[in-house]
Parts: structure tokens; C-alpha cells; sequence
């Protein structure tokens, strides 16, 4: 069950008795959050560090509205798992959430963990990925008619390697080794017997032999410690992912004024380029930083990697066809989305081929 702090939910409570709108209040009260802690990965980074002061900003330059903001992060509101659910219920009016923690509902939306070895670029993916909701705007769509809510854009989290506790050149060396993942992502690791998980649990997870690593970025390792439990990265270039979404409440969305609607959407279409440019900051001096750390970095060949890719043929296929099955363009997306990362300079190790 989720929990609304105490002012927040009076706030709320207050806004539905009286049958108010924002259109006609002078402030406003936006009530944001994920359920990630703030800085520890891109997209909570720049949902803190310039979604909210940028929104209050603008509001308070532009319009004749101010604006209170209240953050709730890293599970005071929602968990990981429950960010899109509590947007939806209004207890959070705009959520900043990680679609691969919601495979049932959206599924369709976190397309490029269905092919590995994408760009290892942010700013790639994340031009690709728009692309591909441009052309497919049922996805976007989906979340005001499955979900009560608008979806106002989405953002890349970082390229992911993998860390582990124990050493290994050859990916077939993975065999029998858990390994904890966010959900699909799992499916790339081939041998391994796969452990579902999310990062704030990484941690005591490894130490405690659960798990013995997790598929994260570089940047991840350091910012939730794992280097202290596992000393050993690997760069796999599995790709830059574009899983993060930020969406506000319908009801909250209908009530508010359209000059603030403007921004809103102004802002989700800009936080995007904003998150991948910290994505792609953070790559450049992750596994620098882990080094100095002690540990052990590495990195796979393009031949292995070319292998590895190879080895997951018909992984895209599969998840094609079970987006097929539920009545989605599933095919067409990930082809589409293909050919736009060659289109803008990716040269896949592995050119995967779905039907």
C-alpha cells in the first residue's frame, strides 16, 4: 500500500473537497517523485537537479502562477516498482519512473533492452529511442489511456557492463554464476542462472552471496558502493538504454493551467538531452573512477563481443513476437529502431534480424 505524508495528503484531500482547480489558484503544489535516491543514477539526478528548479523557474518567469514542489525519492512514496502505479493513483502528481520495472505495462516502451550491443552513446539512443515513440506514438499514448496519466518524455540510463565478485575473461565463464539484473535485461546474460533485483538492494545482496554481480553501468558501481562487495567491472557495451519516463497524473494535468501544460511539455521533451548528457558524463569517467577505486577493469574484445551478441540471435526475435502476440507493433518498433541507430553511425556487432 502506498503512503502519502501527512501535509501532502491534506493538500490533496483538501484540492478534491473543495472541487478547486489550479487553473484558479495562485500557488501551486506539484507533488514529485521515484523511487531512487536522488543522484545515485541520471534520471533522479536531473528530476532533482534541474527538473524541479527549472519547472519552478519557468512557472514563476513566465506565468502568473508560483509553485511549491515536493520531492519523494528513493521509496518515501513509491517504490522502484511502484512509481507508475502511484502516478497513476495521484499520489504522486508527476513521477519520474524506470519502465523496466513495469514489464506488464510497459513493456512495449522499454524496446532497446530487446537488443543488446546498441550504442553505447546517451545522446544516440536517446535521439533513436525519440525517434521511435515519434513514430509510434501508441506508446506515449498508452499512458493516459491504460494509466491515468500523460506521459511528458522519456531519458537514457547509462551503458551497461557488468560487475561481479569474482573474475572472468570468456562470457561462456558466466555459466552457473547469479546474476541479478532489473528483469529483461537478464535475458543477455547467457549460462547464468538469473536473479531478479534493483540496485538498492545490490549491495547486501552480494555481500551476503545471494547474487554475484549485477548487469550495471560504471558509474552505478561507486555511486551504490557495490566496489566495496564485488571488485571487478566489465566493459561490455551492452548499450546506452532509454527505460526512464517522466509522466504527470491526468486529473492533475486536466486541472492545471495550459501555460503550465506548455512547460510541462516543453520540459519532458528537453529533460531527455539534459539526462543523456549526465549519462554520458558519467560513462566517460566511471570506470576511471572505479580504477582509482581498486578495481579490477577490463574490458571484452570487439571478436567476444561479436560472439556474445551473436550468441542472443534470437532473443530480439522472441521479444518481437511476444509483443506480437499481445497485439503491438513489436516487430516494427524494434526494426525501426534498428535501422535508426545505423542511420545515425551504430554498427552493430551483431546485425540481429526480426520477422
Amino acid at each position: 500500500m502506498f503512503m502519502l505524508p501527512p501535509r501532502a495528503a491534506c493538500l490533496s484531500s483538501v484540492a478534491l473537497l473543495a472541487g478547486t482547480s489550479f487553473a484558479s489558484a495562485e500557488d501551486l503544489t506539484i507533488r514529485m517523485g521515484s523511487g531512487h535516491p536522488i543522484g545515485l543514477l541520471a534520471y533522479t539526478e536531473t528530476a532533482h537537479e534541474w527538473f524541479a528548479p527549472e519547472l519552478r523557474r519557468r512557472i514563476e518567469e513566465e506565468t502568473e502562477h508560483t509553485i511549491t514542489i515536493q520531492e519523494f525519492h528513493a521509496g518515501q512514496v513509491a517504490k522502484v516498482t511502484e512509481v507508475l502505479e502511484a502516478t497513476q493513483d495521484g499520489i504522486l502528481d508527476i513521477g519520474f519512473m524506470s519502465l523496466i520495472f513495469e514489464p506488464s505495462k510497459a513493456y512495449l516502451q522499454t524496446f532497446t533492452l530487446f537488443l543488446p550491443f546498441s550504442s553505447p552513446s546517451a545522446a544516440l539512443t536517446t535521439e533513436a529511442s525519440k525517434a521511435t515513440f515519434e513514430a509510434f506514438p501508441e506508446m506515449s499514448q498508452s499512458f493516459a489511456d491504460e494509466h491515468n496519466q500523460i506521459y511528458l518524455g522519456g531519458a537514457c540510463a547509462e551503458n551497461y557492463g557488468l560487475g561481479s565478485d569474482f573474475g572472468w575473461e570468456q562470457f561462456s565463464e558466466l555459466q552457473g554464476h547469479r546474476i541479478a539484473g532489473a528483469g529483461t535485461n537478464l535475458e543477455w546474460i547467457v549460462g547464468a542462472t538469473p536473479v531478479a533485483s534493483n540496485l538498492n538492494e545490490a549491495y547486501q545482496s552480494i555481500q551476503s552471496g545471494v547474487y554475484e554481480g549485477y548487469i550495471s553501468a560504471s558509474a552505478w558501481w561507486q555511486t551504490f558502493k557495490l566496489n566495496e562487495v564485488a571488485p571487478h567491472f566489465k566493459s561490455v557495451d551492452f548499450g546506452a538504454q532509454y527505460v526512464s519516463a517522466v509522466t504527470i497524473n491526468k486529473d492533475t494535468w486536466e486541472a492545471l493551467p495550459e501555460d503550465v501544460q506548455q512547460i510541462l511539455m516543453e520540459m519532458g521533451e528537453e529533460w531527455g538531452g539534459v539526462t543523456a548528457e549526465i549519462c554520458d558524463r558519467n560513462d566517460a569517467e566511471g570506470e576511471a573512477r572505479l580504477a582509482d577505486l581498486g578495481v579490477e577493469v577490463t574490458a571484452i574484445s570487439a571478436e567476444a563481443q561479436a560472439e556474445w551478441a551473436e550468441a542472443l540471435a534470437d532473443f530480439p526475435q522472441r521479444m518481437a513476437d511476444e509483443l506480437n502476440g499481445r497485439g503491438q507493433p513489436g516487430s516494427e518498433v524494434l526494426n525501426f529502431y534498428i535501422s535508426k541507430l545505423e542511420e545515425l553511425g551504430h554498427a552493430w556487432p551483431y546485425r540481429y534480424a526480426v520477422e
